[in-house]
């Protein structure tokens, strides 16, 4: 992170070189912050009349968790377009490892129609072709939506073969 702060004093600088009156004459080493979040500077322009604007500049980021809790908790406002988890239908949802899934009604082919075979805890085996997902689960949702299903192994495939028998003669 502190490269990208410093590249963030730079830019302000190389900005205030181009856009504010007079001539660029120094710029002080920043100042880091004990946890790397902030760091500070000085700049100073020089002045026609023999005096200098000094800028004190202050970079910062401040990072927070989002949990998306109106993702998680909240409702729909076009359930007829798109579902949010807390709308999905129990016997529809799906959440294998910590990812959340919802079947579809079966004519929008989520995953491009790709076939998953799931077991449900409960013994119910569900085959779609219209499995839509909605992310990994934070971890404070986790047990409102907790593992209900895994995907069933699939079979290996076999490799096409019916034209490994045939030879063909090379002509000189």
């Amino acid at each position: 992170m502190k490269q990208a702060l410093w590249d963030g004093v730079l830019s302000i600088v190389d900005g205030l070189t181009k856009s504010e009156p007079g001539y660029f004459s120094s710029r002080r080493a920043g100042d880091f912050s004990d946890d790397d979040s902030t760091v500070t500077c000085e700049m100073q322009m020089g002045q026609d009349d023999g005096t200098s604007l000094i800028y004190d500049i202050t970079v910062s980021v401040k990072v927070r968790e989002d949990s998306a809790d109106d993702f998680w908790t909240g409702h729909s406002q076009h359930p007829d377009i798109y579902t949010l988890p807390s709308d999905a239908n129990e016997s529809r949802r799906v959440v294998v490892d910590g990812q959340h899934y919802s079947i579809g009604p079966g004519n929008s082919g989520g995953f491009g129609g790709r076939r998953f075979d799931i077991e449900f805890f409960d013994g119910r085996k569900v085959t779609t072709h219209d499995l839509w997902s909605q992310g990994t689960i934070p971890p404070k949702h986790r047990e409102r939506y907790p593992d209900n299903a895994r995907f069933a192994p699939q079979p290996e495939r076999s490799r096409f073969t019916a034209f490994d028998n045939l030879h063909t003669e090379e002509t000189s």
